[in-house]
């Protein structure tokens, strides 16, 4: 089975992971500024950060699909 996530999917995963930070993590003020600016600023669609991070996800899930295909091999059937 073969799961790539398209640019503005890993974007939109980004998004929700540092809005639910911002809303639940307990950071001061300057923290909170600093990490929404990053968001809007550093990782928008087009930039260098997020193809890096699309590229990071994608490798990531390849890898976690490629070890359950792996470990099911090895299973016994009798379980």
């Amino acid at each position: 089975m073969k799961l790539e996530l398209e640019l503005e999917e890993a974007q939109e995963i980004f998004t929700v992971i540092v809005d639910r930070l911002l809303e639940e993590a307990s950071l001061n003020a300057g923290d909170r500024a600093t990490l929404s600016r990053w968001r809007s600023e550093g990782m928008k669609a087009g930039s260098d950060g997020m193809r890096a991070l699309a590229a990071r996800i994608n490798s990531d899930i390849d890898r976690a699909l490629q070890n359950k295909a792996k470990s099911a091999i090895q299973k016994p059937d009798w379980r």
